[in-house]
């Protein structure tokens, strides 16, 4: 079974389904995971007459740039369940693991705005970045599991992956992050602390770990575990594809029109 991954959509569902069909024609996709800043906003999920219906079961985290109280409430009414009938959506608690083919993928959503103040939601506990209770979790669960495939919207800081925050970004780094008490990790090496803690809390060495959240293809190998950082381009002849291959357990980058 193969797996489309796709990065931050932003709410461009449309966009998102056609890109869909067009990969499900050319790579045999049976079903997607999306890594979160979705779009998870009532003007685009709460009319019948804006929603979308994927071709495939779609999993999806959230990011930090969706409607969290909003999203809040879909799951505490139950009308986040009707989604998956609807529109082929799956959304992923935070943390969560699914079955997919004959791979375990685990999943925890959420990160740090860079570009706006964070959203505490002390009521409801549900706030735009991971709090340290959803990594506690998520540290049993996985090492209960032990999913093939981790799927984060940010990645681990500190570690070595090299993730790059450009100069423009260091400003909101020090309004939003820093000045908020949270760590983002060292400009050359950036992404979440909470992340960081999960994957040293880890009793195994997952096969992939792949985030979106930066907008931009990485790759990096840690310790074994093979992270990529997916792009939020969806077309476009120079875009490259992310494949979860759910039997050989490896990931698989492809060109985006396999005739060129």
């Amino acid at each position: 079974m193969r797996v489309l991954i796709l990065g931050d959509v932003h709410g461009e569902h449309g966009r998102l389904a056609d890109a869909l069909r067009r990969v499900q024609a050319d790579y045999r996709i049976e079903a997607a995971i999306q890594v979160g800043d979705f779009g998870f906003y009532p003007h685009l999920l709460g009319a019948s007459g804006t929603r979308v219906r994927y071709p495939v079961p779609l999993h999806v985290i959230d990011g930090n740039h969706e409607d969290h109280a909003w999203l809040r409430r879909a799951l505490l009414t139950g009308a986040a369940r009707n989604w998956a009938r609807e529109l082929n959506l799956i959304y992923q608690p935070r943390p969560s693991v699914a079955v997919l083919g004959t791979s375990r993928v685990g999943f925890l959503g959420g990160a740090l705005h860079v570009d706006r103040p964070q959203k505490h939601d002390w009521l409801g506990g549900f706030p735009n970045y991971i709090l340290q209770r959803n990594r506690e979790h998520a540290v049993a669960l996985f090492n209960q599991e032990r999913p093939d495939l981790i799927v984060t919207h940010s990645c681990p800081a500190r570690i070595g992956l090299g993730m790059q925050s450009t100069a423009e970004m260091q400003p909101g780094i020090a309004e939003h992050i820093r000045a908020s008490g949270f760590d983002p990790g060292p400009p050359d090496d950036c992404g979440e602390v909470e992340l960081t803690r999960l994957w040293s809390e880890l009793g195994y060495q997952p096969r992939a770990w792949a985030f979106g959240h930066f907008h931009r293809a990485h790759e990096a190998v840690i310790v074994g575990t093979r992270f990529v950082g997916v792009s939020d381009a969806l077309d476009g002849p120079r875009h490259r594809l992310v494949i979860w291959d759910t039997e050989e357990k490896k990931l698989l980058l492809c060109p985006a029109d396999p005739s060129g």
